[in-house]
């Protein structure tokens, strides 16, 4: 069932509270993951052609980072993968990343959102 955007902005919202503590830890992978899927999931795609529904899509960075930039690149990339998803895909695939990771308190955040 797809999560509504509440209950996506609750469990974002969990998935950032650094009290939270996840079932197994974050990966530098995980995070870049959970990244691209929360930019393409709230602002949309990272390439053109942009959806209707895009936002800011000016502030897009105008190339992929420099190699000596892994944080950036990484984060670039990450949001790259999930390019061709639809905003509800990333959203869905964001929680079911989250109820993986971190646990019961991302099925509570669904259900208060609900």
């Amino acid at each position: 069932m797809p999560v509504t955007e509440q209950q996506f902005e609750g469990a974002a919202a969990v998935i950032g509270d650094k009290n939270v503590k996840p079932v197994a830890p974050f990966t530098f992978s995980d995070q870049c993951r959970f990244y691209g899927l929360y930019k393409r999931g709230t602002v949309g795609r990272l390439l053109p052609p942009y959806e209707a529904d895009d936002i800011e899509t000016d502030k897009r960075p105008a190339s992929r980072p420099g190699i000596l930039s892994v944080t950036a690149r990484a984060k670039y990339d990450a949001w790259a993968a999930a390019q061709d998803m639809s905003k509800q895909e990333a959203r869905d695939e964001y929680v079911a990343l989250g109820q993986k990771l971190v646990g019961p308190p991302i099925d509570e955040a669904i259900q208060k959102a609900s």
